[in-house]
Formats: structure tokens, C-alpha cells, sequence
């Protein structure tokens, strides 16, 4: 969990899913995509790509 720019990335792991995240906003929406990453570096990244676009 990191905090970027009033949002919160959350990169998480599913046994069904792999590797995923979620942005959280200071109001509390949740964003993401339903994505599979095979490594917790490569959601994280994809993630702070989201947050550099303003997704």
C-alpha cells in the first residue's frame, strides 16, 4: 500500500486472480482493472502508470 497524490495504491494477490490493484481516492472510490500481473512489481507499476495518466 502507497500513498501517491491523495490516492492510495493497493497491489494485492488472489489465488484465482494473481496479482492485481486497485487505486483508492481521498473520497474513497475505488478504481482499477480486473488485469492479472505475475509479479507484485508489475501491478505496482501499472498502477502508477494509472495515477500519472489521472485515470
Amino acid at each position: 500500500m502507497v500513498g501517491i497524490e491523495d490516492v492510495t495504491l493497493l497491489v494485492f494477490y488472489t489465488e484465482a486472480h494473481c496479482w492485481q490493484f486497485r487505486l483508492i481516492s481521498a473520497g474513497g472510490a475505488v478504481f482499477g482493472e480486473c488485469k492479472l500481473y505475475y509479479t507484485p512489481e508489475a501491478a505496482e507499476k501499472m498502477g502508477r502508470e494509472w495515477i500519472s495518466k489521472g485515470n
